[in-house]
């Protein structure tokens, strides 16, 4: 029986639990691996990065992560244009890795595709990020539980 294939002891995430589902419009850097435990807020089922293929389970609030580059932009870009219909606007993250605004380019096209997304936020350039060799390290600063505060607020509109 198919049922018996897994095994009690195997451990899965409950969808019920997952509340932010992560697509990342282009290849990753540690800003952007950085935004799951961002908006997780303590709870590690809460919010991850969606597996390549993975259909977007019900009831879950999908999540673009992007550079706040043109090439991030425009990666948005060709995500948004395979965006089915009947799946939830998502919000869209953009993850800056330098102390300086995103380029005119870059900001023109995601406001462009504004009425595609529930919404837009910017995570701020954070140098203790840098320093890190791993994302969920990067939560025992006191800067990125800051931003990480900021962004939750945003997304959920407190």
């Amino acid at each position: 029986m198919a049922t018996d294939l897994v095994t009690p002891e195997t451990e899965r995430l409950l969808e019920g639990e997952l509340r932010y589902a992560l697509v990342g419009a282009h290849g990753c850097s540690l800003a952007m691996a950085v935004v799951p435990y961002l908006l997780a807020d303590g709870d590690p089922c809460a919010a991850r990065f969606l597996a390549a293929g993975e259909p977007l389970p019900m009831g879950v609030q999908p999540v673009v992560v992007a550079d706040t580059t043109v090439y991030g932009a425009a990666s948005v870009e060709r995500l948004m244009q395979y965006w089915a219909p009947n799946l939830p606007r998502p919000w869209v993250v953009l993850t800056s890795e330098a102390p300086i605004p995103s380029p005119a380019a870059a900001r023109y096209r995601i406001r462009a595709l504004g009425s595609r997304f529930a919404g837009t936020a910017t995570l701020p350039y954070l140098p203790v990020l840098r320093t890190v060799e791993d994302p969920a390290k990067a939560m025992d600063h006191d800067a990125v539980q800051a931003a990480a505060a900021r962004l939750r607020r945003h997304l959920e509109g407190n």
